[in-house]
């Protein structure tokens, strides 16, 4: 192989062809182009083979003249459970790997010269593994070979088989779904089934279980009436000469059914001293008396189905009969002599409940204060003044400051209002229960 002989210096270069580099001189040599095999870049990604692993190049056009580099060559070599191979110089068009070349050159310190070898290609490798190369030759058993075992079986079944191994095989049959039988009516069924119509439900209506609202008025008086709450009937039965008499909290509180409410007490004491007229005071008196009553059938609903209808006025003592009966037909279930409070007309009682605090507090009222009276949770209670249709809220910033307290007292002092026109919330759908 003929060379040509480069003298290279760092400053100065000068040239010839065998003479003898000087001191800090460096020959460089540069090799001719070559067609055949020689040493070579591969470049491993993911796994690297041991160094003592074999590699042959290969080529598609060994009898060219194109130096090896401008060849359609293929690097390989194998393991005895992996095969290596390159991927990027065995197409005809320039693929990844093509668009930089790696030059080798070797240093002898002896005689300072660097020897570069023009002709090395840099192939990127990548691997096979024998074992899952050859499970991809079997391929599986074709669907008709399946279908003519599956009919054999079933033949022999039916000749030689059980009952229940006859009854099975004929269910099997049955229940066989031909696919190809639906491929000409798919597009029919598909035409037919149209896009789902927007169903407008309208207004969320309110619940059986809440006094009948009024739904279209934008007062807020007016959407629960009193009426709604106590029939004319038990409303003018209810004496509260004695609530009038009465010169302090403790009289008034001793003639109500129910003598554990501070709501109660202050509203009483609220009314009593307030500028209204006679009537008015009457009025709200009667209001307070009524819901003192739902609290003392409520706390007694335990025990009502042990009690017959002649021992509920020494119970209830106080109470009218007439507004006894009335929470009787309203709230509690008859069977023969005995009544009982099921879960549904507690709820229904509850809500009378509410719906009375809310009547007596202005239709503005706190949460805190109800849910202590009937021993319940904050959240289960503004739950059910949001289902009269009521909006849970917190005081605002001037109101908390007005009043002295922090974000923190505020949120557990909430307030349920009602607005007008009223609005109930949508019900909330549960889906199955998760085993």
């Amino acid at each position: 192989m003929s060379s040509q002989d480069i003298n290279k210096k760092k400053r100065k270069s000068t040239t010839g062809h065998d003479s003898v580099p000087s001191k800090g001189d460096v020959r460089v040599v540069v090799g001719e182009s070559s067609t055949g095999a020689g040493p070579v870049f591969a470049n491993f990604p993911s796994v690297r083979p041991s160094k003592t692993t074999p590699f042959t190049v290969y080529s598609r056009d060994p009898s060219g003249s194109t130096d090896l580099p401008g060849q359609r060559t293929m690097l390989a070599g194998e393991t005895e459970d992996v095969e290596y191979y390159s991927s990027n110089r065995d197409k005809e068009k320039p693929s990844d790997g093509l668009d930089c070349q790696y030059v080798p050159a070797v240093y002898d310190p002896s005689t300072r010269t660097l020897s570069i070898h023009p002709s090395a290609p840099l192939y990127l490798m990548t691997h096979r593994v024998k074992r899952l190369k050859a499970a991809a030759l079997y391929s599986a058993t074709p669907p008709d070979a399946r279908a003519e075992w599956r009919a054999k079986r079933n033949d022999l079944g039916e000749a030689f088989g059980t009952r229940k191994a006859k009854t099975q095989i004929k269910a099997d049959e049955r229940n066989k779904v031909d696919v190809g039988a639906m491929q000409g009516v798919k597009g029919h069924l598909m035409e037919m089934i149209g896009e789902k119509p927007v169903i407008d439900e309208g207004p969320v209506k309110p619940s059986d279980l809440i006094p009948v609202p009024d739904i279209e008025t934008s007062e807020v008086d007016k959407v629960y009436t009193r009426e709604s709450l106590l029939p004319a009937s038990e409303y003018s039965a209810i004496d509260v000469t004695a609530l009038v008499k009465a010169s302090d909290d403790r009289g008034r509180t001793g003639a109500l059914p129910w003598r554990r409410s501070r709501f109660i007490e202050d509203k009483m004491r609220s009314i009593v001293n307030s500028a209204f007229p006679s009537s008015t005071k009457r009025a709200n008196l009667r209001m307070c008396y009524y819901l003192s009553s739902l609290l003392a059938f409520l706390d007694l609903s335990p025990r009502l189905p042990k009690m017959s209808s002649s021992e509920l006025p020494s119970k209830l003592s106080g109470m009218p009969p007439q507004l006894i009966n009335g929470l009787i037909s309203r709230f509690a279930e008859t069977t023969g002599k005995k009544h009982q409070v099921t879960d549904t007309t507690r709820t229904k009682l509850l809500m009378y409940i509410c719906c009375t605090y809310l009547y007596l507090d202005g239709w503005s009222v706190e949460i805190g204060k109800v849910a202590a009276d009937l021993k319940l949770s904050p959240t289960k209670v503004g739950d059910m003044f949001k289902s009269l249709g009521c909006q849970v809220i917190v005081a605002s910033p001037e109101e908390r400051e007005r009043q002295g307290l922090n974000l923190v007292e505020a949120q557990k002092n909430k307030r349920a209002v009602l607005k007008a026109p009223v609005v109930f919330p949508k019900q909330k759908l549960r889906g199955p229960i998760k085993r």
